[in-house]
């Protein structure tokens, strides 16, 4: 991605403000769309009240853990804006041709966009699931003093998942239909990502696997962090939060290039 000027700043600001102020808009939408996530945390809280009753644990977490864990990882994965589909579609109709000669970086532009929407998303959604897990489960033991650790866990979680989906919207330039590698993603954010169970409990070779691939880092990790905050585990987190965004930085920004030369030579 573009380094991003102080003064250049303010403007993309504005973007996530605009996109976050669009979406409040419709805020009875998303606590309608949120019925969805009332049912998984109800069939899960079910599922952990019975197989670990009382006293048992999976990879260290009890069944109020377990609900809460899961409060987190599906409301990181439910409140991702779909602008990927959005820059999919420009790449694919070519008016992404038109947008290029803006004064902004197209990529950082729908990062913006992207921070606006997820936050919004991210509360509404996380009030209803919190609410549902207090009600069925109990509360949940909050570090209060590294929370800003935790939330800054969250935040580097929220742009690894825009590179993620973003990488795999400009594969447009060079595939005519790219929805089959969102499918491929989606299925290995549900296992990678740690979505249902952490991934600490997973076999010894599932578990090299997933801590090898980002999906940890932007859907378990921050979650584990909020249930059972360790600073150990942060330091780790936050590394690898941080290699992987710079690794997906540097794929998205070489393939957004090399995907511009091509709308130029064909005279887009």
């Amino acid at each position: 991605m573009q380094l991003v000027r102080a003064g250049h700043l303010k403007k993309y600001l504005q973007v996530a403000e605009i996109s976050l102020t669009n979406r409040v808009v419709y805020l009875a939408d998303h606590f309608a769309s949120s019925i969805f996530l009332l049912l998984i945390l109800f069939i899960f809280s079910q599922l952990w009240r019975t197989v670990l009753g009382a006293g048992g644990t999976l990879a260290g977490l009890d069944s109020t853990g377990m609900l809460w864990y899961m409060v987190f990882t599906e409301v990181i994965v439910i409140s991702t804006p779909a602008y990927h589909r959005l820059v999919s579609d420009e790449v694919k109709s070519g008016d992404i041709a038109y947008k290029l000669n803006r004064p902004y970086s197209y990529t950082l532009y729908y990062l913006a966009a992207h921070c606006g929407e997820f936050a919004i998303r991210f509360v509404t959604n996380l009030a209803i699931g919190a609410v549902f897990a207090y009600l069925t489960m109990g509360p949940l033991q909050v570090a209060w003093a590294q929370l800003g650790w935790v939330i800054i866990s969250f935040s580097l979680a929220m742009v690894l998942t825009f590179l993620m989906n973003f990488s795999l919207a400009l594969l447009a330039f060079w595939f005519e239909d790219n929805r089959p590698f969102f499918w491929i993603q989606s299925k290995l954010v549900f296992i990678f990502g740690g979505m249902f169970v952490p991934v600490e409990a997973y076999p010894a070779g599932l578990r090299i696997v997933s801590y090898l691939l980002p999906m940890r880092y932007g859907v378990s990790a921050p979650a584990r962090l909020m249930v059972d905050f360790d600073y150990a585990f942060l330091w780790q987190v936050l590394l690898g939060q941080f290699i992987w965004a710079t690794i997906l930085s540097l794929i998205t920004a070489a393939m957004f290039q090399k995907g511009v030369r091509r709308v130029h030579v064909n005279g887009g």
